[in-house]
């Protein structure tokens, strides 16, 4: 803990908050707004934080640069329009804590993917941590069912 940047801590706990917001107001809010609809707000939501946030960064990325046209339809398509779009169509049919079992496979398949596509490294530590973050969701969501002790009269 002791060489733990604190930027990287307050971002991640910031991270943990927005992503539980989003898994719980998924399934509770505009529910009978029809899935197109929510999926492209929360697109078009996504895209204007990123321009705010990396507004300075834009301009030096020439938009025809090599392949940067292919991968960025290729990103934004799998990584912003279908997961939302295919989200927002199966959070209300399912119960919050299966949607949040559900999203937290992400964490390991981006690290799988980050180490086969992107070569890097990931370390026996970081799958140990991801282990335990999937153990605890799925403790959280499914514990009292799994620990039930029948009471015999």
């Amino acid at each position: 803990m002791q060489g733990l940047p604190i930027k990287g801590f307050v971002f991640g706990i910031l991270s943990a908050f927005t992503y539980a917001g989003f898994i719980f107001f998924s399934g509770k809010v505009a529910v009978n707004v029809d899935a197109l609809t929510r999926s492209s707000v929360m697109v078009t939501g996504s895209t204007i934080m990123v321009f705010i946030l990396f507004m300075r960064d834009i301009p030096t990325v020439f938009p025809l640069e090599g392949n940067l046209i292919t991968v960025g339809i290729g990103v934004s398509l799998f990584g912003a329009v279908l997961p939302p779009l295919f989200y927002a169509v199966g959070a209300p049919l399912i119960s919050g804590g299966i949607a949040n079992i559900l999203t937290s496979i992400e964490l390991p398949i981006t690290i799988l993917l980050a180490s086969a596509i992107l070569s890097e490294l990931v370390t026996p530590l970081q799958w140990v941590g991801t282990v335990i973050i999937l153990v605890a969701i799925i403790l959280n969501e499914l514990g009292s069912n799994l620990f039930r002790i029948k009471k015999h009269i």
